[in-house]
This record gives structure tokens, sequence and C-alpha cells, in this order.
């Protein structure tokens, strides 16, 4: 299972990240990122193994999402209404259906050693077809998810997936399509470690 990602990387023929949430230090060799957007970390994730914390990251959206500073408390909420053109209250509420944690880690491991709490990538359609429709013939009913455009990778797929230990989807929003090589044909896809077992049994 620590090879989780590449397992789904041969199945289903994209770069699968594992996502590892801690709140020690993890001792191992790894790079710290600064300045980064989480999406944008799981690009270089591919590449060596990446550690994050709240002092890495520069979006105001995954830090709201990992719990690190709500976005609802601080300057960047009229920034956020300017760039998308959308009224306070409007965006307030749609912030306040993203998940989050609010006990939040102090670590996030991207390929780090170990299993992960869930892998996560950028799949085309056809590649999500073939998973949801194994997910379908081992569990049965409906894949529920719910969609945003807002915190859509590190909200909407790597928190939603560790909180709901649930596969979760999204179509990505502006800065994940523009920072994490997230192509216009892909989706973002995440399995929590509960879940793996539906896929290698």
């Amino acid at each position: 299972m620590d090879r989780i990602n590449q397992r789904f990387s041969d199945k289903f023929r994209s770069h699968w990240i594992k996502v590892k949430f801690y709140q020690e230090k993890p001792k191992e060799d790894v790079k710290r990122l600064k300045g980064v957007r989480f999406c944008e970390a799981t690009k270089e994730a591919i590449l060596h193994p990446i550690l994050l914390d709240k002092e890495s990251i520069a979006c105001p959206g995954a830090q709201h999402a990992f719990g690190w500073k709500s976005l609802l408390k601080n300057d960047s909420l009229q920034g956020c209404c300017d760039k998308r053109d959308i009224q306070e209250e409007k965006l307030k509420t749609m912030i306040s259906r993203v998940p989050f944690f609010k006990k939040p880690f102090k670590y996030i491991g991207l390929n780090t050693n170990g299993i992960p709490d869930l892998v996560m990538s950028y799949v085309p359609p056809q590649e999500v077809m073939s998973l949801i429709k194994i997910y379908h013939n081992k569990v049965g009913g409906n894949l529920d998810i719910s969609l945003c455009t807002m915190m859509a990778v590190c909200g909407g797929v790597a928190v939603r997936s560790y909180l709901d230990e649930k596969i979760s989807l999204s179509f990505g929003c502006d800065d994940s399509r523009k920072y994490a090589d997230m192509r216009r044909e892909n989706l973002a896809v995440g399995i929590p470690k509960k879940q793996f077992k539906i896929f290698f049994d």
C-alpha cells in the first residue's frame, strides 16, 4: 500500500499523488516549498516528495481549507469578491459550504513515505468513467458528489476526501487550472484510504 499512488497511476494512466496529513514533522528527506498554492505543489510532487506547512501556502483559499487562517476573517475576502466578480454575501455562503479542517494538521506530505490518507490526480473524463464504473460494480448505488469552483482542489478534493472518506471530484478553479497543470480536458479526483480496497482487492 506504500506505493498505492503507482498502482493507481498504472490502472488509470495518469500521475497519482499521495497526500498525508501530519501533526508531527515526518522524519524523512523531503523538499520544503514556500509561497506556493496547494494545487501548484501537487504538480511538483510528481518529481519528488514535498512537505507543506502553514508558511508554505500563499493561497488564502488553501489556508482556509486546511484550517490555518479563515478566509471569512481576513482581508482576502474583498480580493476574492473582486477576482470572482461576486457579491460578498454570496461569496460567504459559498465559502461556508467548502469543507475545511476545524482542527488543522501542522504538515501536509505529498508523495512522502508510508500509507497516505488519500490519493489524488488530474484525470481525463474517460478514466473517471472507468473509475466510477469500478466503484459502481463493487459498491452499487450512485457516487454522490458536491461541486464548487472555490478551493476546488485543496478543499473540494483533498479535505473533502479526508473528512467524508468518500471519492471526490472537481472541475477545478481558476488557480488550479493555471498553476497545477490541470489541463482543460481533466478533472481532479480524490480517493480516501478507506476506499483503496474498492480498486485493489
